[in-house]
């Protein structure tokens, strides 16, 4: 009896084992992924199980055959690419895909794949993996077709150039100034300034005072201060241009009032005019959006050059100031964009 029941056992197991042999043989593979083996990128087997998960999905699908080739980034902030052609037997598909890491890229590529081998009508024939595409070892003759050789990544797609409607803003900034050549010693005071931007070019139209400064001579003396404003046309050029460093070249003029006040018996106001045109350097620098820090520097020559004389009883008329044939200044502001 105890034989019996080892005989029975020994012939079910034989049947288990048949039957396991010939359902693996009955169901060849579906999936074949040439997936190159990159640092940081996932392996090729588990490219191959995620598309059978995504073919899993579908009601009929066909045999696929993948073959990549992947670029890992060339430059901090550069995407992952991968060119993929895909074989089934509709035919053979390409397709290049771009991601920020190479884990999203395999998904992406999976998905892809997993696309191609679902069937959306009856096939012309059935092919197993191995008749759809060549093995990598295999060399094409003269003359036959080698559209399933393996080509490289198309070239990395440059920067495109300059929008053809360049952005415009304005900007007004408030700062400090100084100057050489506008009073008897050195000028400096508060600045505004109202610039439009349009692309490279920008217009700004600005105001400035100086502080009031003391000039004696002898028993004689006057405290000089301005009041002035000035436009100018600038345009970044590409030296040390970037998103957010920008260097320019500006022109334009200075009209000043130049006030000079004398105190003696009786207390005396004289008011000139100056005007100055210009040609400059300057940077403006974006640390923070919407923050825009502007530093100018500037010279040109006088072309009025006012003079302020004292007439003294004791002394006879004798000559406080006159703006210098040259002025140069500088301008430092912080601004805001709009």
């Amino acid at each position: 009896m105890v034989g019996l029941v080892r005989g029975v056992a020994s012939i079910g197991v034989a049947l288990a084992v048949t039957s396991f042999t010939m359902s693996a043989r009955a169901a060849p593979a579906r999936v074949r992924v040439d997936w190159p083996s990159v640092p940081g990128c996932p392996d090729a087997k588990s490219v191959a199980a995620r598309v059978e998960r995504e073919m899993a999905r579908a009601a009929a699908v066909d045999p696929v055959v993948a073959r990549a080739e992947i670029e890992p980034p060339s430059a901090p902030g550069d995407p992952w690419r991968v060119w993929i052609r895909t074989w089934t037997s509709r035919g053979a598909g390409e397709r290049t895909l771009e991601a920020d890491t190479c884990a999203e890229l395999a998904r992406a590529s999976a998905l892809l794949v997993a696309l191609a081998a679902i069937r959306t009508t009856a096939p012309a024939r059935s092919d197993e993996l191995a008749e759809l595409v060549p093995s990598p070892a295999w060399t094409p003759e003269p003359g036959e077709d080698t559209s399933s050789a393996p080509i490289g990544l198309p070239p990395r797609p440059q920067p495109s150039g300059p929008s053809e409607e360049p952005s415009a803003r304005f900007i007004v900034s408030a700062g400090t100034w100084t100057a050489a050549g506008l009073l008897p010693s050195l000028a400096w005071g508060p600045t505004v300034a109202g610039s439009y931007e349009l692309g490279p070019w920008s217009a700004r139209l600005s105001l400035r005072a100086a502080v009031p400064r003391q000039e004696l001579l002898g028993s004689l003396g006057a405290t000089f201060d301005a009041l002035g404003g000035g436009a100018d046309l600038c345009r970044a050029f590409p030296p040390g241009r970037s998103e957010t460093f920008t260097s320019r070249v500006c022109a334009g003029i200075d009209l000043d009032a130049i006030r000079a006040r004398g105190e003696g018996g009786t207390t005396t106001d004289a008011v000139r005019a100056e005007a100055v045109p210009f040609f400059g350097l300057g940077a403006a620098w974006w640390p923070a959006h919407p923050i825009q820090l502007g530093f100018d520097v500037r010279g040109g020559p006088s072309l009025l050059q006012p003079s302020f004389v004292v007439l003294s009883a004791a002394e006879g008329l004798r000559g406080l100031h006159r703006p210098s044939a040259m002025r140069v200044e500088g301008v430092l502001a912080c601004g805001f964009v709009f």
